[in-house]
């Protein structure tokens, strides 16, 4: 199911272009892309009972910032993967199925690094990918 947005008059599929965001950095389409899509995980297709809770999204987050204060390893960036499986599986709803869909491609450029400093690097990117979304979510009422 593609996550498209129109954003500055250009369609953009945030599960295509997540990966390049995590290799490169946020730039203002990213951040708009995070609006818009914490603005649609809060009510899905119209439907407030299909969206993405934020105790959801908070259990992955609260894993994200244990890596951050900690070395961020291959190993516990793996197990992210399950956990948002998890998620998505247990809620089912429309707005778990889309977070997990765009998460787990940014997740995929970060194991994706051939180094060390490339994986930190890309990390924080996806960490500040996931806190813009988070923010976005929360702003827009998520609950």
């Amino acid at each position: 199911m593609p996550i498209i947005f129109n954003i500055n008059n250009n369609r953009i599929n945030g599960v295509d272009k997540a990966p390049e965001w995590v290799q490169n950095g946020l730039d203002n389409i990213a951040i708009k892309f995070a609006e818009e899509f914490g603005k649609r995980l809060v009510q899905p297709n119209g439907n407030r009972n299909e969206a993405l809770t934020t105790s959801q999204i908070r259990n992955i987050y609260g894993e994200i910032l244990r890596l951050k204060m900690k070395k961020v390893d291959r190993t516990s960036l793996l197990l992210l993967k399950p956990r948002m499986a998890y998620m998505t599986k247990r809620k089912g709803t429309i707005g778990s199925k889309e977070f997990h869909e765009v998460m787990e491609k940014a997740l995929d450029e970060v194991l994706n690094s051939s180094n060390e400093d490339e994986l930190n690097e890309r990390f924080q990117n996806f960490a500040n990918f996931f806190e813009a979304i988070l923010a976005y979510h929360r702003s827009f009422g998520g609950k």
